[in-house]
């Protein structure tokens, strides 16, 4: 399983890379699930740095357009980057609470 999260992340990488230079409606939707396939196998701390750079990322990639040349596109590789690690937060916010549902109805 590790090897398929690694390959969901190297993925997200470089659609995320790519999107810079090119736009299609796929992008988005492909992020989102290679985010996820990223965050399956991730320990909760993993999860909770995940989290924090789903924040900075959404949040403070447009500031990057305020460079000369190449800050449109690299505010457009950072926002998707976020979006990549919004679908890992989903995922991980999903894993927990089924663990939480099974701890709270086995005890």
């Amino acid at each position: 399983m590790e090897k398929i999260s690694a390959a969901g992340r190297a993925l997200a990488v470089i659609l995320a890379i790519v999107s810079a230079f090119v736009s299609s409606p796929l992008i988005a939707p492909l992020l989102l699930i290679l985010g996820g396939i990223a965050a399956i196998g991730n320990t909760p701390e993993r999860n909770n740095k995940n989290f924090l750079m789903t924040i900075v990322l959404i949040l403070g990639a447009s500031t990057l357009e305020a460079m000369p040349f190449t800050g449109s596109y690299l505010a457009t590789i950072f926002e998707s980057l976020g979006v990549a690690f919004v679908g890992a937060s989903i995922v991980a916010i999903t894993i927990t609470l089924e663990q939480r549902m099974v701890r709270d109805w086995l005890k």
